[in-house]
């Protein structure tokens, strides 16, 4: 397998969501966590920092993250400016905003091997391929649901309406998402279609 793919495969799915910090609407990934993980599974590693001085007087970090592997070797670079507590770029920044940036840009280098990456898209927590499967077939089955129960109601057909209900009481969750699917009015007929079935079979 290629490094690249085999690092990637490895970090992109660990849960970072308890390690992130706030700071207004930003999400920061703790370095010293960040870096905790890279270890745990790739210990043979090394990073390092250029600091380039823009005309402005503002300044653009540079890391450079290299991860071994036996012969094989993957190296991830990431650009990020020294900025202040509201993102903007700082001019002629001292030693502690450079810090500061050295290591958030060192976060974001990693991000780029996998680790915490869905951070940058906006989003909580990463996809996991079998349960974005689940939640596929869920809404499937969801759909399949509601098209039977109208198909039914439809054609007054109280035995299948009451199949339908049964089956659907053994889980819960996806009762309330189908139920949430139909118009008062229907819910309404679906209830009095039943009701009727009871009186029948009393």
């Amino acid at each position: 397998m290629n490094l690249y793919k085999q690092i990637w495969d490895e970090l992109s799915v660990i849960d970072v969501s308890e390690h992130i910090e706030k700071k207004g609407n930003l999400s920061y990934l703790s370095w010293a966590w960040a870096y905790g993980e890279l270890m745990k599974y790739y210990p043979n590693n090394s990073y390092s920092f250029t600091e380039t001085k823009i005309d402005d007087g503002t300044m653009m970090i540079e890391c450079a993250v290299v991860i071994a592997d036996g012969e094989e070797t993957a190296m991830r670079t990431m650009w990020l400016p020294v900025m202040d507590y509201k993102n903007k770029p700082i001019s002629n920044p001292d030693a502690f905003a450079i810090n500061t940036a050295r290591m958030r840009c060192f976060v974001k280098c990693i991000s780029m091997f996998g680790l915490g990456h869905y951070i940058y898209a906006g989003e909580d927590l990463p996809s996991n391929p079998e349960q974005e499967k689940a939640k596929r077939i869920s809404k499937e089955q969801k759909q399949a649901y509601v098209a039977a129960f109208l198909a039914a109601l439809e054609d007054e057909d109280a035995l299948a309406l009451k199949e339908l209900g049964d089956e659907l009481k053994e889980d819960e969750d996806m009762m309330s998402a189908v139920w949430g699917e139909f118009s008062s009015k229907q819910k309404a007929a679906i209830k009095k279609i039943l009701d009727q079935l009871r009186k029948h079979t009393l």
